[in-house]
């Protein structure tokens, strides 16, 4: 089994730290596995990338953490899949939890796409909320994901694909409605976040409402497209983001940062911020 990380879905100000993680999961808290010499830059690098050829037909995306998410539906009745597809910039550890609004009582999924870690997937269900979760499998569940892909892009992204089914009817998996859903993301971004023991950073996580029937996936697309190839990033636009926003996503630490070339900046190389609905 893979090790998990130490906090996916933290509370939004501070980390969480867990007792006997690694020694259950038969780890050497002390043995940390050495990165490669490569630094991954501190400033988001990823960009949207909505016109993405791909056979999945829904599309959603969040400017927090560049998230970006495709889905489709396979199969009828009790047998229907959803085969889905999730990038965040992370090559540490990245997680998806369905039908809630923070980490407590929460079916996630968690996992890597390779660079300087190996790359993984697995099913997970958090009980109590900010602390250690566990395997689907170690709570008497099943492990009920199909891992379709697990790449690292070259936009320092984790894409991972997975299917799994609607309605698993194991009691530790959400079921996946085709109707608005609940959905809460994070990434562990460095320096905060820089190994599997470690607490995402207070900033690196979302909570969104996806409409997954798939009804608003062009408009969202469109959104998407709009934001990254037609932003005006001139002085004054209203398409620049605030402080509070270029916080969030991560461009400045501080409102000491926050300056009009910093919204500039940003917006130049990942679009404004004015049409994305979510911040």
């Amino acid at each position: 089994m893979k090790l998990l990380p130490y906090a996916l879905l933290v509370a939004s100000t501070s980390g969480c730290k867990w007792a006997h993680l690694a020694d259950k999961l038969g780890r050497n808290p002390h043995e940390e596995r050495r990165l490669e010499e490569k630094v991954l830059p501190t400033k988001p690098k990823a960009k949207l990338n909505p016109t993405l050829a791909s056979d999945l037909p829904y599309y959603h995306y969040d400017g927090v953490g560049s998230f970006e998410m495709r889905w489709g539906f396979f199969g009828v009745g009790m047998e229907e899949e959803i085969e889905l597809e999730f990038t965040l910039s992370s090559d540490i550890f990245s997680g998806i939890g369905f039908d809630c609004t923070s980490s407590r009582m929460c079916d996630m999924v968690v996992g890597n796409g390779g660079g300087r870690n190996e790359a993984f997937l697995e099913d997970f269900f958090e009980v109590e909320g900010d602390r250690e979760p566990h395997t689907d499998e170690e709570l008497g569940g099943t492990n009920d994901l199909k891992i379709v892909k697990l790449d690292y892009n070259s936009q320092y992204q984790s894409v991972l694909r997975f299917r799994r089914k609607l309605n698993t009817g194991d009691k530790w998996d959400a079921e996946i409605k085709k109707d608005y859903m609940d959905l809460v993301y994070a990434w562990c971004e460095e320096p905060f976040c820089v190994d599997t023991h470690s607490a995402h950073a207070p900033g690196s996580w979302n909570i969104i409402s996806v409409d997954m029937s798939g009804g608003q996936s062009e408009m969202m697309r469109e959104q998407a497209v709009k934001m990254v190839e037609e932003a005006d990033c001139t002085a004054g636009s209203e398409d620049l983001c605030s402080c509070s926003q270029l916080i969030k996503r991560g461009a400045i630490d501080n409102f000491d940062e926050c300056t009009q070339e910093a919204a500039i900046e940003y917006c130049k190389q990942f679009g404004g911020c004015s049409v994305s609905g979510t911040f």
